[in-house]
């Protein structure tokens, strides 16, 4: 930096603790700004600059190249502002304090957020004004840029901003821009200064061919800690869905991917996308393709494979053109009832269908949304799935008697732990408005099961079971014979007994 800009910079520090606030600022909303700005209140962590604020904050619209110097050396001394929004560029009036705002910006150590917004970047101002803090910072892990055009000199002015900046970046988010398509592949390919990207965010930006090339190219050489992928609104072809998915194979940390808003897909493109749930190393949990006309064949293709999955939690159908027939897939997948085995074998990790619309769950079968909060209700404090506790449940809600056959190879070895698999059932049960339905199911079954296991070994269970009897006897017996008083309701209680042994003695053939 210039050593006249330094030399001027070094004048504020004496005359920040005596200057009046109101005498820099040209409103009143900026002269709050910047007292909290100076007082580094704790309370104020986002900070707005251009023509508007966001809906939480006020924004600070520089006047004079005073204001925006002041601006820029209290950010630079502040520790609590943690986001900064820029919606403009300062106006020329401002062009003089230009330089003592980036030098106070680039020493600031808090702000770990940066956001453009919606303004006019063709001449690549508000990049040239952020490329010091971005260089120096090593706080800054979010950066985003919403809606607003490029022109040819802000692209290549952001795509130098993002080449430059620290390596401490995590999330990227570029969504609603007009730019050249040149442009945007020279900004994707800065991103390869980025491998411990997290998040990678290009929507609405109606991206093609090439820059889908310039993407799958980032995703498969560098940006292998990504977690989260969004190209949602782009209107994407087979080909260039198909071009990400292969790019995306060895992705072992992805956990969400948004397609929403693709519409020119056909059953091509939906069968990659699918292949992705596929693959051993696969751990994505949230799939988005809402709003991209997914209809009956789509839906049977992610039912099929998610048959055979256990990581995706979220599918997010909303907007689509399904009809029951499409639904019915995802029944099966959820509690294929055919049999007890089936059911326990079901897809018990899905847990949402339409999370952008819970509250009407989005035309969702009943009976699917039940089972959807069947696979929600056993979470833990890891948030994973007790994936026994939902078979049970799930086995208890579907089915009325459990067929106790494939058992009896063991005989009434068995036995007692089909007794404690009913007693856990019993604990698994949902709700207070069905748990005293769901209780009695429970017993039932469970009486059904033990009576199919005395009807086919009647003499396995009667023979222990008389044998005890005649012990019970017995002990009750010789307890009152060693008594030195017998009355008469004495004597009648040792006939009793005596009936008692004697006929579970003539049930086993003895004397």
């Amino acid at each position: 930096m210039d050593s006249d800009i330094i030399n001027e910079y070094e004048k504020y520090p004496a005359l920040a603790d005596t200057i009046k606030i109101k005498d820099i600022t040209s409103n009143k909303q900026n002269q709050t700004i910047l007292q909290q700005l100076k007082d580094n209140n704790e309370a104020f962590s986002e900070l707005s600059i251009g023509s508007y604020g966001n809906e939480d904050n006020l924004y600070f619209s520089p006047q004079s190249s005073e204001e925006l110097a002041w601006l820029g050396y209290f950010i630079g001394r502040n520790t609590n502002v943690w986001e900064l929004y820029i919606t403009s560029t300062p106006p020329p009036s401002c062009d003089g304090g230009i330089e003592i705002f980036r030098k106070g910006l680039s020493e600031n150590t808090s702000i770990f957020k940066m956001v453009i917004l919606d303004g006019n970047y063709s001449g690549g101002k508000v990049f040239q004004l952020l490329n010091p803090f971005m260089e120096s910072s090593s706080e800054l892990t979010d950066f985003e840029v919403e809606d607003g055009a490029f022109g040819v000199l802000g692209g290549r002015q952001l795509s130098l901003a993002l080449g430059g900046c620290n390596k401490a970046l995590n999330h990227f988010r570029m969504t609603g821009v007009r730019i050249h398509h040149e442009q945007l592949i020279n900004i994707i390919t800065a991103l390869s200064m980025h491998p411990q990207l997290q998040q990678l965010e290009t929507a609405w930006m109606e991206i093609g061919l090439d820059e889908c090339t310039a993407l799958a190219t980032l995703l498969r050489n560098t940006t292998t800690q990504l977690k989260k992928l969004d190209v949602r609104g782009n209107d994407l072809s087979d080909e260039e869905v198909e071009l990400l998915v292969s790019a995306l194979d060895n992705h072992k940390m992805l956990r969400e991917l948004d397609l929403g808003y693709n519409e020119q897909f056909t059953l091509k493109g939906w069968k990659a996308v699918a292949s992705l749930l596929e693959r051993p190393n696969s751990n994505l949990q949230q799939l988005d393709i809402y709003h991209s006309r997914v209809g009956d064949k789509e839906a049977l293709i992610f039912a099929n494979v998610l048959a055979n999955d256990s990581t995706v939690e979220a599918l997010d159908l909303t907007d689509n053109i399904m009809t029951p027939e499409g639904w019915s897939p995802f029944s099966k997948l959820l509690c294929d009832t055919s049999s007890v085995n089936n059911t326990y074998m079901s897809n018990h990790t899905l847990r949402d269908m339409s999370i952008s619309q819970v509250l009407d769950h989005d035309g969702i079968p009943g009976h699917i949304q039940h089972l959807l909060n069947m696979n929600r209700k056993h979470i833990d404090m890891l948030n994973n799935t007790n994936k026994g506790k939902v078979a049970m449940d799930k086995i208890v809600y579907a089915h009325s008697h459990l067929d106790m056959e494939p058992f009896f190879e063991w005989e009434l070895k068995v036995l007692p732990l089909m007794i404690e698999w009913f007693t856990k059932a019993a604990a698994c049960i949902g709700s207070l408005e069905v748990i005293s339905f769901r209780s009695k199911k429970v017993g039932k079954m469970h009486l059904s099961a033990v009576y199919d296991f005395i009807r086919e070994f009647p003499m396995l269970y009667v023979e222990p079971m008389t044998r005890k009897e005649i012990a019970e006897c017995t002990a009750l017996e010789e307890e009152l014979l060693q008594r030195d008083q017998r009355g008469s309701d004495q004597q009648v209680k040792l006939e009793e007994i005596r009936c008692c042994k004697a006929r579970s003695m003539r049930r086993l053939g003895m004397k």
